[in-house]
């Protein structure tokens, strides 16, 4: 790998950069290195990890959810801890796990992971026979009648055209759809009444298109466009022509409807059901002609619909509710009524081989006041009394929303140990409308960054914990304001941790690599360095690696973890990260309180068998390390 990085009007020298190749002696020396240092750590808090694995794996007793039964009664279908789906025959007890399926005459066809990032469609009957199967495709899939669609892949990530087959037989493909735009994403939205939409989209701008048989019809020009389904030969989607507009109703009958004034992520047709989102509170509506009716509401927490109610044109709705407020559950709604749920709770109690007694949730709603004056809302969540430490959390792109779901399940080992877990919801999230996901992108990216930080002092001054007690965390693209805020306060005046995950730190010589497999579609949401000065200037305002001053952060300890098979953020970001960490030293290899975890066989997420005993390992070190244990 050149160490050098033209872009044309200016050039400048990664002396890192030999790490890019991830490979020879060189590289092997240095993970050899990272791994006796990280050994040296943990070993000094192995009872705790064993403490800690324990406790996860209780904890994940009570992750899993009821089957829904799908496809006129074939397949029973449950949600995985990761997100995943989970199914079998409703006479068999062997369950797959997958990304996306469809059921129809006793046939399934569903997408699974064939090796790290490498998706592929697999065709089976009900004697478990496999009839065909297709490589290099997206996570999504749709059956209509006798035809399959789905969308192919390449470079791992970059969706390129829509193709369809005969789905019994796999047979007789052909292209309906090829992209022209390398900056945009294909995906399917699976509707009411069993119609299939696919949407071309990135940031700022998606293009709507019905599919019917082997047709691809374009529908309404508008910059973004949510599809409810076909009713009486009428497209039925909501439109909005900028960022800051309303969602508009289209189509019969919900052009009757009166919308929410909530962010809108989901709408189903025939139940008439709505979900909004506000500052990480979501809510279930009733809707019609009249005043909207919110028939359940969570304020804290994440609701999800069940897509298969609208694709299956069921008359009941079912959302898996996760919040700090109870275990995982299932609910089932039949127009406005929720119905009865006792004989879930009933029946998840004699799986619970290892019952724990869950302490109630404290949940507080705050909001602190970023350097521009924007009012930014944060959630804590803790046990009952002052806490000991806390742990805040970080996103802030791609317009995801805050995960806080059911704490328990990433959480439980520090909540029960005084640990105070607090959500920042920062701009270039979605946490409250598409406003605030833009608010941060391309050359504002820095607003992220003092919202985070605004958030983090002013949790210090609600829980009376200073630096010592305050570790930050970040995953993947949240790499992004952890690493910043790390350089920004490197003698540890502000926070006293920081803890990451495949975190994305090398931003600036990522988004000038076009060959790399994300850095082309991403340009809409961290910019294009090489065509514009100003997205230069910001990414090296806001780039880890390259706003760490001379000495490193010497007042911080850095906890990061990767796996060297990530596709998505390539793990040498971060090694080179804690190399400049470390400061000007001879080798960079002394620890320095900052330590990188690998693991050869991972990718961007961990296996469950290996995330337990990993993400066990780093909450101990974490504990350990407020209270004062380690010896670095």
């Amino acid at each position: 790998m050149t160490s050098i990085r033209n872009i044309g009007y200016l050039s400048w020298k990664d002396p890192f950069a030999w790490m890019e190749s991830m490979k020879g002696k060189r590289w092997e020396n240095l993970l050899a290195h990272e791994k006796h240092n990280y050994t040296t750590l943990s070993k000094q808090v192995h009872p705790k990890i064993q403490q800690i694995q324990c406790e996860i794996k209780d904890v994940y007793q009570y992750l899993d959810l009821p089957p829904i039964t799908i496809g006129n009664g074939t397949v029973n279908v449950t949600i995985t801890y990761s997100g995943k789906f989970s199914w079998a025959w409703t006479w068999s007890t062997t369950y797959r796990e997958v990304d996306d399926l469809d059921i129809q005459d006793n046939y399934i066809w569903y997408v699974v992971e064939d090796d790290h990032y490498k998706n592929k469609i697999v065709c089976m009957n009900e004697k478990e026979k496999i009839i065909w199967i297709r490589n290099e495709v997206s996570t999504q899939i749709a059956v209509i009648g006798d035809l399959c669609y789905y969308i192919m892949v390449t470079d791992y990530f970059n969706t390129i055209e829509v193709r369809v087959c005969h789905a019994k037989t796999g047979k007789h493909e052909r292209i309906l759809f090829k992209e022209p735009n390398k900056e945009n994403d294909l995906i399917f939205w699976k509707t009411s009444n069993r119609t299939l939409y696919l949407q071309s989209s990135n940031p700022e701008r998606s293009t709507l298109y019905r599919i019917h048989d082997t047709t691809v019809i374009p529908l309404y020009p508008s910059a973004f466009q949510i599809p409810v389904g076909l009713s009486d030969k009428s497209d039925c989607i909501l439109t909005k022509q900028t960022l800051t507009s309303k969602w508009v109703a289209r189509g019969n009958p919900i052009s009757s409807w009166i919308l929410p004034s909530e962010e809108i992520q989901y709408i189903a047709l025939r139940s008439q059901h709505i979900l909004t989102i506000f500052e990480g509170s979501q809510t279930i509506w009733y809707c019609s002609h009249k005043k909207p009716v919110a028939i359940y509401h969570i304020k804290v927490g994440e609701i999800t619909p069940l897509y298969w109610s609208n694709w299956e044109n069921a008359v009941m709705e079912s959302y898996i509710i996760r919040s700090p407020f109870s275990i995982p559950q299932v609910i089932h709604i039949i127009d406005h009524k929720i119905l009865d749920n006792r004989s879930f709770y009933f029946n998840n109690k004699l799986l619970i081989e290892r019952p724990i007694r869950f302490k109630p949730l404290e949940v507080h709603r705050f909001h602190t006041v970023s350097p521009d004056g924007t009012r930014v809302p944060y959630i804590m969540i803790k046990e009952k009394g002052k806490p000991k430490a806390q742990l805040i959390y970080v996103y802030g792109a791609y317009g995801s929303t805050t995960p806080i779901e059911w704490p328990y399940k990433t959480w439980y080992s520090l909540l029960q140990r005084k640990w105070a877990i607090v959500y920042a919801m920062v701009r270039g999230g979605g946490d409250i409308d598409m406003k605030w996901a833009n608010a941060a992108r391309r050359d504002h990216r820095h607003l992220a960054i003092d919202d985070f930080e605004a958030v983090i002092r002013d949790a210090q001054r609600v829980n009376k914990l200073g630096p010592c007690q305050t570790a930050i965390y970040g995953r993947s693209a949240g790499g992004v304001p952890v690493g910043a805020i790390v350089s920004r306060y490197p003698d540890g005046t502000l926070i006293g941790a920081a803890y990451t995950e495949v975190p994305y730190v090398d931003v600036l010589r990522t988004t000038t690599n076009p060959d790399l497999p994300l850095t082309v579609s991403e340009y809409k949401e961290f910019g294009n360095p090489r065509d514009s000065i100003l997205n230069f200037k910001e990414l090296l305002k806001v780039s880890p690696v390259n706003t760490i001053p001379a000495d490193g952060a010497p007042g911080v300890f850095v906890l990061t973890r990767v796996g060297l098979l990530d596709r998505q953020v390539y793990a040498y970001e971060s090694f080179k990260w804690i190399q400049r960490l470390r400061g000007n030293t001879d080798t960079g290899l002394e620890p320095r309180k900052k330590y990188i975890i690998f693991d050869r066989k991972e990718a961007h997420k961990y296996k469950k068998e290996r995330y337990i005993p990993t993400h066990a390992a780093d909450l101990a070190i974490l504990d350990s390390w407020v209270e004062r244990n380690l010896k670095i």
